[in-house]
């Protein structure tokens, strides 16, 4: 029960956000936001063919992580906010995003036995992850990234409760959707003044400076 609530709940979050980028003025309400969200945990359950859409999406991605979630919710609650201060999200730093999506990448190739090493049975009942985790959270905590530390803590307090079907701390963590979020946000990033980087499309300067004097 927990694990399909869970799966309607990331999902929904997901496609909420791309219509977000599609029709800015859903969210320029909260009313339309919860509204939004209310539809796409809906659009989830409608049976096609037989299947609904949220089956289909957990039979061929399987679940989100918990860390997906929390990302999703976070930037889902900062819609409204970026609405109204007319801005993009918040920027991360590129090379955080790299690594990331490199060792995501690093896992899954090692998980599916392409590589020699098997480190996804470490997630059954070894103590060192869920140390090196609660570690990670606290360091990303004092450098000022609290989404993220929050995403792991989340991961690991659902892995203890057996918020999802698995057992496995691994699949709390990672899954595929946030690993090709990842490479493509390390590709296709944009890189600001400071030496961060956006994962939304980058818009040509000449575009906006255009924009701006027509408005």
């Amino acid at each position: 029960m927990i694990p399909a609530i869970l799966a309607s709940l990331g999902y929904g979050l997901a496609i909420s956000l791309i219509a977000f980028r599609c029709a800015a003025w859903l969210r320029s309400h909260p009313a339309r936001m919860a509204a939004a969200l209310a539809a796409a945990c809906a659009l989830l359950h409608l049976p096609v063919a037989g299947i609904s859409l949220l089956t289909l999406l957990r039979g061929t991605l399987g679940d989100l992580s918990l860390v997906t979630i929390v990302i999703l919710a976070s930037a889902f609650l900062r819609a409204r906010a970026q609405k109204q201060k007319n801005t993009s999200p918040p920027p991360l730093p590129l090379a955080y995003i790299r690594l990331f999506a490199c060792a995501g990448l690093i896992f899954f190739l090692l998980s599916f036995g392409l590589l020699p090493i098997d480190i996804y049975i470490a997630g059954y009942a070894s103590a060192a992850l869920p140390c090196l985790v609660g570690a990670l959270a606290f360091l990303l905590w004092l450098r000022g990234g609290r989404v993220l530390s929050l995403a792991l803590l989340t991961a690991l307090a659902g892995w203890r409760l057996h918020c999802l079907d698995s057992t496995n701390l691994w699949d709390y963590l990672l899954d595929v959707p946030l690993l090709v979020a990842a490479l493509g946000c390390a590709v296709f990033s944009r890189r600001s003044p400071q030496g961060q980087a956006s994962c939304l499309p980058c818009r040509r300067p000449d575009a906006l400076s255009e924009r701006n004097r027509s408005g």
